[in-house]
């Protein structure tokens, strides 16, 4: 039996499948048109009794299904291609195992781990930093050079606007000339024509 046919969540052996793909095939019924009747005729006896308080009581929806990583935590998810648990195992440094040993990551997966955790670490702050007190000289210069390319990049986008509007002037006059040509050339074919005729 493939996992796609097996209706039954609690199957250990097509667990780990449902799990990866998120799908949990359940079983087909056939007749549905008598839970739309019914549906029909609860909301008749509604409209046909206004004035009570109460009513029959309304049809059960179907039950909605909980998510993968409600299910299953992390430590429990034996796909390695989860993408609902991905950066948590990712985070531990390790694919868990049903056995209990612990599954090496992928090469991509394990830079990821070390950027992750080095980020973390430097956002963490253990204490072993040092604390140093920045020159404000050479602060002052950095803010002073960051000024002036600052300015010199608006000078830049300004220079480039300015030379964008004048292509769109020249564009224009351009596409003027053509309609003109393209009118005047018009009417000497229907001159030439008239002649030919």
């Amino acid at each position: 039996m493939n996992w796609t046919d097996c209706t039954y969540d609690g199957y250990q052996i097509h667990l780990n499948k449902k799990q990866g793909s998120g799908c949990y095939p359940q079983f087909t019924r056939r007749l549905r048109k008598p839970s739309v009747a019914y549906d029909h005729n609860w909301r008749q006896e509604i409209e046909a009794t206004p004035g009570e308080d109460w009513g029959p009581q309304q049809p059960r929806g179907r039950r909605a299904r909980r998510a993968h990583n409600e299910i299953t935590s992390w430590e429990h998810c034996f796909n390695e291609n989860c993408n609902e648990h991905r950066w948590e195992k990712v985070d531990a440094g390790y694919y868990p195992r049903q056995v209990g040993e612990k599954g090496t990551l992928s090469k991509n997966e394990r830079r990821e781990h070390k950027k992750r955790s080095a980020v973390r670490t430097r956002l963490e702050g253990e204490g072993s930093e040092k604390t140093v007190v920045p020159d404000r000289g050479a602060l002052e210069k950095t803010i002073s050079d960051l000024r002036s390319q600052v300015n010199c990049a608006a000078q830049t986008i300004v220079a480039k606007d300015n030379d964008l509007e004048r292509l769109d002037k020249e564009k224009e006059k351009h596409q003027q000339a053509y309609n003109r040509t393209k009118q005047r050339m018009r009417q000497i074919g229907g001159m030439l024509w008239k002649e030919e005729v």
